[in-house]
């Protein structure tokens, strides 16, 4: 299929499949919880999770073997969990490394989506190595031995001055005009998801990574 967010481009530039089954089975989002952290920018993960099971007009419930919210989508054509960490941002590698376990899945059926400050708001950037680049929830995932996660970057922008704490910065609230940018930015998002669902993470990576898809 061709996705629309890529009008631009002939369909010849498309990838073919690479992976008749994908190997992702859930998606979890990174957030804190409590009234008092939504819409900051550290919850992004929370927002896109929320757009999804809003779409697909599923609800949240709470889960206790792994400290998280869960819905569950149908999603290009197979089923997708959708784990929202109720540990905090820090100790999310404790949810992670519970459905690993309870599952029996490895780290790479699992993507995780998180704020990037070093991608401009709204943008994405796939990735499936490199270091936490100082993020405390993809660390204490590393931390529990789940290294080998697919990561769903979205762009948060960097600080406004120098001088100010990174803490500040993400767990400050979005605008109201940010807000309205992000919720522009939630379908072509979910289309590049789909793509990794029926093309596989690899042709996925080199197509959505390309500079003109990532802002």
């Amino acid at each position: 299929m061709l996705w629309p967010f890529n009008l631009f481009i002939k369909e010849r530039d498309l990838p073919l499949p690479d992976n008749a089954n994908s190997p992702i089975n859930a998606i979890i989002g990174l957030g804190n919880p409590g009234d008092q952290y939504k819409a900051t920018r550290h919850n992004i993960g929370f927002l896109f999770l929320e757009y999804l099971a809003d779409s697909h007009q599923q609800s949240w419930k709470n889960d206790k073997r792994f400290d998280a919210l869960i819905a569950t989508i149908n999603f290009a054509g197979q089923k997708l969990i959708l784990l929202k960490p109720q540990t905090f941002m820090n100790k999310s590698g404790q949810c992670v490394s519970k459905l690993m376990r309870y599952q029996r899945w490895q780290a790479n059926s699992l993507l995780v989506a998180h704020d990037e400050i070093n991608l401009p708001l709204g943008a994405l950037k796939l990735s499936d190595r490199g270091s936490a680049g100082g993020h405390n929830g993809i660390d204490d995932i590393f931390r529990h031995g789940a290294r080998d996660i697919l990561r769903f970057r979205l762009g948060i922008g960097g600080k406004k001055h120098k001088e100010m704490e990174l803490s500040d910065h993400v767990l400050g609230k979005f605008s109201n005009e940010d807000m309205s940018l992000l919720q522009t930015r939630m379908d072509q998002w979910s289309q590049s998801l789909e793509m990794i669902i029926e093309q596989g993470p690899t042709k996925a990576m080199n197509f959505i990574n390309r500079k003109e898809h990532r802002k």
